[in-house]
């Protein structure tokens, strides 16, 4: 399965790299979403791969309407054909290809994704994992980071429109995140936590969709680090696409309660 991961990863890394396509066309817009045509060529691409794998998939992405491709499938994909779709259009080097797959029975959760990848678009790396196996990035395991001092954490950390008290609270108010990055890509910046570039991720708000961290967080937690909701809960099952979640990714459970008690007092 991670082999077939891989090379739907590759196509659509090919495509972006031959720059065939207008990164300013847009597919499709409405009120609430603009789909680029890149999105679309991309998912494309995916879902033909899928299609003709042999396997049988229920398909679900952020662009179209969920389906399957066989009668009785027997697994589930979540689909983020780009992630940092701003990125490309705006030609910042930073977006990536995320894949996760279920049994189809499962309840969509990082901890019931059976194979992950998360691949970055522009440099090739390539984050997986089999679940039980542990997870990799460019074929060398990974090791979270044992970074336990918020005041020492260099931190993703999504902006975007996120909650400003706790934003404030992480940024200002002593003990402090040490450093914070963001890539604007929210599946580069979580499973940067599973390799330890990363001590921690952050995204404070009821914002992020599923399409976006399911296969980040699930290699995380295969590399052995934290992942919860902003109350230290863990992830509620993914019904659709259009659900919001908030997430605290971290390395170990020193940090991660450290980072849980200032959100809650933010």
């Amino acid at each position: 399965m991670l082999e077939l991961l891989e090379q739907l990863f590759r196509q659509v890394r090919a495509y972006t790299q031959a720059e065939r396509y207008d990164r300013k066309q847009v597919y499709a817009r409405s009120s609430k979403h603009t789909t680029m045509q890149f999105d679309r060529d991309a998912e494309d691409l995916i879902i033909n791969g899928l299609s003709t794998s042999g396997l049988g998939f229920e398909i679900i992405t952020e662009e179209r309407p969920t389906f399957a491709t066989s009668e009785h499938p027997q697994y589930r994909i979540v689909v983020d054909p780009i992630d940092g779709s701003t990125n490309v259009e705006r030609g910042i080097m930073v977006a990536a290809v995320a894949l996760a797959v279920l049994p189809i029975d499962a309840p969509v959760i990082p901890e019931n994704v059976q194979w992950a990848l998360v691949g970055e678009l522009f440099t090739g790396t390539v984050f997986e994992a089999q679940k039980g196996g542990g997870a990799f990035r460019n074929g060398r395991r990974c090791q979270v980071s044992t970074t336990s001092n918020i005041k020492d954490c260099v931190a993703g950390l999504n902006l975007d429109g996120r909650n400003g008290d706790t934003l404030r609270s992480l940024l200002t108010e002593n003990p402090r995140l040490g450093i914070v990055r963001r890539t604007g890509s929210s599946a580069m910046d979580s499973v940067y936590v599973a390799s330890g570039t990363f001590d921690a991720y952050i995204d404070i708000g009821d914002d992020i969709t599923g399409e976006s961290f399911l296969a980040s967080a699930s290699i995380v937690l295969e590399a052995g680090g934290i992942v919860t909701d902003h109350e230290g809960k863990p992830l509620r099952p993914i019904t659709s696409l259009n659900d919001k979640f908030s997430l605290i990714l971290a390395g170990n459970k020193k940090l991660h309660q450290s980072i849980l008690a200032k959100i809650q007092k933010g």
